[in-house]
């Protein structure tokens, strides 16, 4: 055996290790062009039109879009039609998370279930507010008929012999005609206290909310709101239970993730290049040409880390161009260390951008954006992935 040769074989095979050993694997961070053109097409526009329906314990039914601010009953009405013409609608954003149509957003973009017993007990409030009102206008029907009754007196006179005569007939008709007026009004005043008496009580009283759901993707034509809840009709299928995970899932009806968009990594992992390898790492290397990896845990975020957002900031308004509806990406920097409650950065937002995901410069989930600090600052909150990763769970 040539022992020379053996030892320069195994020298330059040890000098071979230690040259991969040495290598740096290539930085995995892209620009945000790249980001955005990779990551976009996983990006949808949510639509939620919705309105709610009151069941009166008489068995009429009323409409209404909802409780204002203030816990006001809003737009009541006995046509629905109308109210399906005038409903609330609001816009979100969402990305998909698998391919089976499933879309992650936040929970107030697509939950518009409302507190069916707070419901109650404020149009009730409402209800009694207006019988009360009527009471008013029905005293003061009393005291204009009382008067006018007075009134008549003057159009009546009276001969030398005591007999009582008209002695203006154009008065009395005219006084008569008010009266009757009067009357109707107070009848049917009456009749409405009466109604709403019947009705006043809270828990008899079933609501029920009506919405449809629908996407449309970055990149296409929205002519219509028809146009979201077509062929791209959602339904929702998760809603957390945290008060503290803004979250839902909602899915396509036909439970298929076209195969043209972009699917988000939720596992909060990446792939990096082993920092301990094997010997059959090292050979592995040498025939692939490329350094071994491992999957690990994205590394904790730091401050003044470099964030990307891609949603749809003021939903249709800013979306819509003359090339169909377009996403929108903007960046910023965390600017506090996350807690594991929330994550707060930079990135400007507007109403819309709820439900957008929050990526790193390598294109990692980061987050879903869901609120903003106050309306006249560019600081907003995230939810990180350890409470994305519970719900999922829950």
């Amino acid at each position: 055996m040539d022992y020379k040769k053996t030892n320069l074989l195994q020298c330059s095979f040890l000098a071979l290790i230690l040259l991969l050993a040495g290598c740096k694997g290539e930085s995995t961070q892209k620009t945000p062009e790249q980001l955005f053109d990779e990551y976009a097409s996983g990006v949808v526009l949510i639509y939620c039109e919705y309105y709610y329906s009151i069941t009166l314990p008489t068995g009429e039914t009323l409409y209404m879009t909802g409780l204002s601010d203030t816990g006001e009953v809003e737009n009541v009405t006995t046509d629905e039609v109308a109210m399906k013409q005038n409903c609330n609608r609001q816009f979100g954003t969402g990305f998909f998370i698998d391919s089976k149509g499933d879309i992650m957003t936040n929970r107030h973009v697509v939950d518009v279930s409302i507190d069916e017993i707070e419901a109650q007990e404020r149009f009730v409030a409402s209800l009694r507010r207006e019988r009360q009102s009527y009471i008013d206008s029905m005293e003061m029907a009393r005291r204009a008929y009382a008067e006018l009754e007075e009134k008549k007196k003057e159009c009546y006179g009276q001969d030398m012999f005591g007999n009582v005569f008209i002695s203006n007939q154009e008065l009395l008709q005219k006084i008569n005609d008010v009266m009757e007026t009067v009357e109707e009004r107070f009848n049917g005043w009456r009749n409405i206290c009466n109604f709403i008496t019947a009705n006043a009580n809270p828990r008899a009283i079933k609501i029920k909310v009506y919405s449809k759901l629908g996407i449309a993707y970055n990149n296409t034509y929205v002519e219509s709101f028809d146009d979201f809840l077509g062929g791209n009709a959602c339904t929702v299928r998760k809603i957390s239970k945290k008060q503290n995970a803004d979250l839902a899932i909602i899915q396509l009806k036909k439970k298929e993730t076209p195969e043209s968009v972009h699917i988000f990594d939720i596992s909060g992992t990446v792939m990096k290049e082993k920092e301990s390898k094997t010997i059959g790492d090292y050979f592995s290397q040498i025939f692939t040409g490329s350094p071994p990896m491992e999957e690990v845990e994205a590394d904790n975020l730091k401050i003044d880390q470099q964030l990307y957002m891609i949603g749809y900031n003021h939903g249709i308004v800013l979306a819509q161009t003359r090339e169909g509806i377009k996403a929108q990406m903007t960046e910023g920097k965390m600017t506090q260390l996350p807690d594991g409650e929330r994550l707060l950065y930079s990135i400007p937002t507007m109403q819309g951008s709820s439900g957008s995901p929050v990526i790193d410069a390598d294109g990692t989930l980061r987050g879903v954006n869901f609120a903003k600090l106050t309306l006249n600052d560019d600081f907003n909150f995230g939810i990180p992935m350890n409470l994305i990763k519970n719900f999922l769970k829950e």
